[in-house]
């Protein structure tokens, strides 16, 4: 069974790789302040009520660097849903933060969006998160980072300023609170060996989810609010409550809940940086 469930994994990304195309833009003459987006389901984006013309719509000074569709490896607007390793279909949290960061600095941004729901530290369906793993069929880890390279390398100037970061959920029944830790310190110390000391952004599981679902999912929150003492230049981001999809999806923020979760990222972003001036 395990085999031909990763057969059908396998090819139902190779179509799913190929859907959509994003909304064609100007690149801005200006360097780009680029945000990566990595993680699972809620940071791929899977709030249902998607307001494409209101709520979600594009805006001016934010991009994405697209890593699927018909748009990959083109610069479009970065509004919901965005080109993720496959495209999502629904709201996630990076553009409210990058809206907040344009705003506020008068910069384009440049996102780049590369999260995979269902994945996971632990190998799931031969798919991993952790630098370590070699052996896996697809390494998202090592792909974002060439994803990021690239990114950067879209104008000269392009700066690395954000990493968000929302994952754990696959990894609940899989992976130790030690082993979870020392897996999200590579990352973040991996990132950092290239491209400086980034500052991470750690979304929370929904709040909802980790009271009624397993109970190790307390152990994973626990290691993502311990991580700012484990490591400088990061922040735990607190989720709202009572904004999951329904009943039956308490694992994903619905619209309204990924764009508050976007916000008290940037609020939380904001803080760090009056804190290191």
């Amino acid at each position: 069974m395990g085999l031909r469930k990763d057969l059908t994994v396998r090819a139902k990304d190779v179509i799913k790789r190929r859907l959509g195309r994003g909304i064609p833009v100007e690149p801005f003459d200006e360097p780009y302040l680029v945000v990566a987006v990595l993680g699972q389901s809620n940071a791929h984006g899977a709030g249902v009520g998607l307001d494409r013309v209101g709520l979600d719509a594009p805006h001016p000074r934010v991009h994405q660097w697209a890593a699927s569709g018909r748009s990959k490896n083109t610069i479009v607007a970065g509004s919901n849903p965005l080109f993720h390793e496959v495209p999502s279909k629904a709201v996630g949290f990076g553009p409210t933060f990058a809206a907040h960061l344009a705003d506020t600095t008068g910069r384009p941004v440049l996102l780049v969006p590369y999260a995979r729901g269902d994945s996971a530290f632990a190998r799931v369906n031969g798919i991993s998160w952790d630098p370590a793993d070699t052996g896996a069929r697809v390494n998202l880890f090592w792909n974002a980072m060439q994803r990021i390279r690239t990114g950067l390398a879209t104008k000269s100037g392009n700066e690395l300023v954000a990493v968000l970061w929302h994952q754990g959920e696959s990894d609940v029944p899989l992976t130790s609170g030690p082993v979870y830790a020392e897996k999200l310190d590579s990352v973040i110390d991996t990132v950092r060996a290239e491209f400086g000391n980034v500052p991470f952004v750690i979304g929370q599981i929904v709040p909802d989810e980790i009271e009624s679902g397993d109970a190790n999912y307390a152990v994973i929150d626990a290691v993502h609010a311990d991580t700012p003492r484990r490591r400088k230049g990061v922040v735990f981001v607190s989720g709202p409550e009572g904004m999951y999809n329904s009943e039956t999806e308490k694992i994903h923020y619905n619209a309204a809940g990924q764009r508050e979760l976007g916000r008290r990222m940037w609020e939380a972003y904001q803080g760090m940086a009056r804190t290191a001036e």
